[in-house]
């Protein structure tokens, strides 16, 4: 079997970070958590995942929405990209400090000072590499500062924050945090300070266990975007049925490709981490039993009329483990012999039941 090298760099890369990084940034995450409000979830407004109106039909999976009309989520999918991490912990942060339908008046700084340990600095994971001769310490800090500061900037020409000082670039400074709907970015608009949402708003809940545990440093960005996507799905557009064997709710969500691109503004590379995400333990998906694992249709026709997409259940309870190690088991597996997923006792029978499931 051939091995991939995206799976061998992204191994090694978590190896490096659970052995630098990541260990202090659960550790800040962790306090921020214990001595603050303490929400079991974190809750996130729709309207920085999904469009507030449909973007339109898209023909061609190689020709997505252009990036600067998809959803913000979206469009900070980059393959090495911190902006969509960072300005989670940033929401994670902030509904620590303050409860529903306040705003959080003192963000955290760049770099932790003599009177306030409390940074952007020490809840990042990063690898900040010294690009020079050898690796020197503070030479690592400064690049991880330098790479915070660029995720900020890119933050503020979004609209998601402003600088303290209220000159633009000045972030190093001291930031606002803006609501995540992106609307400070408009001509002419005034800025929208950040709230956290109250029960009347529409939003998601992320579990809390998502920067606890880590999944928010360990994940891509593709993975977390299609993440938010399927908390959106399974909120809002979720379907129960029975199970034909014993009648218990079953309970899922799936999308099509067309609401997939003109809601959610995610392509098809996107949309293929749910093979990873269940590997993970952090997804079910239920197959139809005319779909093979690598989702082709059997005996497919045009026409046919029984064509289902995978329905997705969220197992929440899979944030409860440790990411590090999760996640590092899981490459592990998909390295040595190609697979995501360790199909056994029940995944099979979901498998079936949602074959004889109807479809809608």
């Amino acid at each position: 079997m051939k091995s991939d090298p995206k799976v061998e760099v992204r191994k090694d890369h978590l190896s490096a970070l659970r052995k630098g990084d990541l260990p202090g940034a659960l550790e800040k995450a962790r306090e921020i958590y214990g001595r603050g409000c303490e929400p079991s979830t974190v809750r996130i407004r729709r309207s920085f995942i999904r469009l507030e109106e449909f973007g339109g039909d898209v023909e061609d999976e190689r020709k997505p929405l252009p990036k600067d009309q998809r959803p913000l989520s979206a469009q900070m999918i980059s393959p090495r990209g911190l902006t969509l991490k960072l300005y989670l912990l940033m929401l994670f942060a902030a509904q620590c400090e303050v409860p529903a339908g306040k705003q959080w008046l003192e963000p955290y700084p760049i770099e932790p000072g003599p009177q306030n340990t409390d940074s952007w600095q020490g809840l990042v994971a990063t690898i900040a590499n010294y690009a020079g001769p050898g690796v020197q310490a503070a030479s690592v800090r400064t690049n991880k500062v330098r790479q915070i500061a660029e995720a900020m900037k890119t933050l503020e020409k979004m609209g998601l924050l402003a600088s303290a000082t209220g000159v633009a670039g000045q972030v190093r400074k001291g930031v606002l945090l803006l609501c995540e709907n992106g609307k400070s970015k408009k001509a002419g608009a005034a800025s929208i300070p950040y709230t956290v949402p109250h029960d009347g708003e529409e939003f998601v809940e992320i579990p809390v266990e998502f920067f606890t545990h880590g999944w928010v440093h360990v994940l891509t960005t593709s993975e977390i975007a299609a993440l938010l996507m399927w908390f959106d799905v399974m909120k809002f557009h979720s379907t129960t049925t029975l199970r034909q064997a014993d009648s218990t709710p079953l309970t899922y969500g799936y999308v099509l490709s067309n609401v997939r691109h003109g809601w959610y503004g995610l392509g098809r590379d996107a949309y293929e981490t749910h093979q990873p995400l269940e590997g993970f333990g952090l997804l079910t998906v239920l197959r139809h039993e005319k779909r093979h694992l690598d989702g082709k249709w059997k005996d497919f026709k045009e026409t046919s009329e029984d064509m289902v997409c995978h329905r997705i259940q969220l197992k929440k309870e899979g944030f409860g483990k440790d990411a590090g190690e999760a996640v590092q088991k899981v490459l592990h597996r998909r390295h040595t012999i190609g697979e995501w997923h360790d199909f056994s006792g029940l995944a099979d029978l979901a498998i079936q039941h949602v074959g004889r499931a109807s479809s809608r």
